[in-house]
Order: structure tokens, then C-alpha cells, then sequence
């Protein structure tokens, strides 16, 4: 049996709305078989998931379709830990884990980064899923067609939180409350906060990162979709974290914290177990390796 290892991603990570995407160490775990019986058998996720409309099978059948092969039956499982419709990148385990698990089914016929276009076609951009495969931090765009990424290491100054509540929010509706335009003075206002935000993530300025994640193209929109946002971004700020943003669409809240700041986790789970009792907090690391082939 084949296992593939995805990881979690948080994308845009502030001012580097859909560019920036950083691989977390919180995995969706994909295991494949082929069959001899004719069947298509999904366990390991909810009923409303067991057919053909399975966003990994439907992403395991365009390898398939891309190199001519028809299996006579399947058996895919999912051990999930990934939120789903909380902002950390689930759809694009999906994506990620049933391209690199066909592929790896029928003998690894296709790279990498032929996998990598696939997966953007189904995604639909890059952000997510190009940490999702490459792992790290990463900055990626599409080029008339072509899609391209640079993969940067994460200082170890750093750790990361995810505050996740207990409601979801669809990336569709998440986009619904952005403006259709921008004023040329919030895209300046953005641009040299994203480059200084993606340096200082690699270089440990913990000053610069302090000062460089205020956006004006999303979160501003987006963060009243969130219960208790601002409330919590203040409350964790007071705590002594780097700083915080959106993860991905929401609408969990990504915070960055210094190595050096002990307790923030002890505190940050009293007082949401207090104000928040739906919200919970998982201690995150960078996953600087990506999807990952654990059997076959």
C-alpha cells in the first residue's frame, strides 16, 4: 500500500496576499491500493466523501487521464488532521495527495514539477499548494501560463500557533467581501511590507516583522467574517507574540511568536478557554520538506 504525507499550509501570511504559502507540521495522511475488484472504496472521511466526486480521487484520475491509464479498482483512506474550511490548506492536501498517490501507483512516470502545474490547474492558484509540495516558505505566481516558485528556509527564531474556532469559512465567501479594485496607495502600502515580511521570516529581523505585516488588500475585508478577531489578535500581541494574521482565507488565525517568548502557548490557551471556549490552539513548526512518499 502507498502512503502520501501533505502537509497543512497557511497562505498570503499578512501583506503577501495570494503569493506567500508556508508548509506547517500538521499532516493529512493519504494511503492507496489498487484492486482487481472493479470498485471505487473510500474510508476514513465522512459518508457525503465515499464516491467518485472525492477531491482526491478526482485528482488521482487526472494523472491517470494524462498518461493513459485505467485501474481496475481503488481503495484510498484518509487519516486527516488538517481543519477543513478553517484557512490551512486542507483542499490542497487533497489535491497534492491524490496526484503525487496516482502517480506514485503507476510508477512515477511524471516530475514533480509536472504534478506541481496540475495541481495549481485544480486549485486554481499556487499559494497553497506550492509549499503543499515543495515545502518551506515560498513565494509562487503564474507567468502566461507558467507557474514558478522561490523556496525559502524559516529562521529558527520562530514558532507558530494556529488559533482555530470552531466555525468554517469557505474560501468562496471569503472572497466575496474583496473589493473588486484597489487604490494605488494600498498596493503601495502592501508591496514593500510583503518583501520585508518574507525576509525577515527567513533572516530572524523579529523587529522588522513587527512592523511589516499590516495589509490592506484582505485581512481589513475579511477579518469580520471572524468572530472576536481583533479581540484576539490585541490579546496575543499583549501576550508578546511577533505578530498575526490570517491564515489562508480563514478563519483561523496564524500567529507568530519568538522562541524567546516562553508561555505564550499556556497563556493564550487559559484565556481562550475563559473568552473563546470553541477556539482551540495548535503549536505549529515549519515543514521545510513537503509531500512526502511513506510507502510503496
Amino acid at each position: 500500500m502507498i502512503k502520501i504525507q501533505v502537509p497543512g499550509t497557511s497562505a498570503n501570511l499578512g501583506p503577501g496576499f495570494d503569493a506567500f504559502g508556508l508548509a506547517l507540521s500538521i499532516y493529512n495522511t493519504f494511503s492507496f491500493e489498487e484492486k482487481n475488484d472493479g470498485k471505487l472504496t473510500i474510508r476514513g472521511v465522512e459518508r457525503k466523501y465515499q464516491s467518485d466526486t472525492n477531491l482526491v480521487y478526482r485528482s488521482m484520475q487526472k494523472v491517470f487521464k494524462k498518461v493513459a491509464y485505467r485501474p481496475q479498482g481503488l481503495y484510498l483512506h484518509s487519516a486527516v488532521e488538517v481543519p477543513i474550511s478553517r484557512g490551512l490548506g486542507s483542499s490542497a492536501t487533497c489535491i497534492v495527495g491524490g496526484l503525487f498517490g496516482a502517480n506514485t501507483l503507476i510508477g512515477a512516470p511524471l516530475t514533480t514539477d509536472e504534478l506541481f502545474d496540475m495541481a495549481v490547474e485544480l486549485e486554481g492558484h499556487p499559494d497553497n499548494v506550492a509549499p503543499a509540495i515543495y515545502g518551506g516558505l515560498v513565494v509562487s505566481m503564474n507567468d502566461h501560463g507558467k507557474n514558478i516558485y522561490i523556496k525559502s528556509s524559516v529562521h529558527p527564531g520562530y514558532e507558530f500557533y494556529a488559533l482555530v474556532p470552531d466555525f468554517p469559512l469557505s474560501t468562496a465567501d471569503a472572497r466575496q467581501v474583496l473589493p473588486k479594485k484597489i487604490s494605488f496607495g494600498d498596493a503601495t502600502h502592501n508591496l514593500p511590507r510583503a518583501t520585508m515580511t518574507y525576509l525577515a521570516l527567513t533572516n530572524g529581523s523579529e523587529d522588522i516583522l513587527r512592523l511589516s505585516m499590516k495589509d490592506r488588500l484582505h485581512q481589513p475585508y475579511r477579518k469580520k467574517l471572524i468572530h472576536h478577531y481583533d479581540t484576539i489578535t490585541k490579546k496575543a500581541k499583549e501576550m508578546g507574540c511577533l505578530n498575526t494574521c490570517i491564515s489562508g482565507a480563514g478563519p483561523t488565525i496564524l500567529v507568530i511568536n519568538s522562541v524567546a517568548n516562553l508561555h505564550f502557548q499556556t497563556k493564550m490557551s487559559a484565556y481562550l478557554a475563559e473568552k473563546s471556549p470553541g477556539w482551540q490552539i495548535l503549536p505549529l513548526a515549519p515543514d521545510h520538506t513537503g509531500v512526502q512518499v511513506l510507502g510503496g
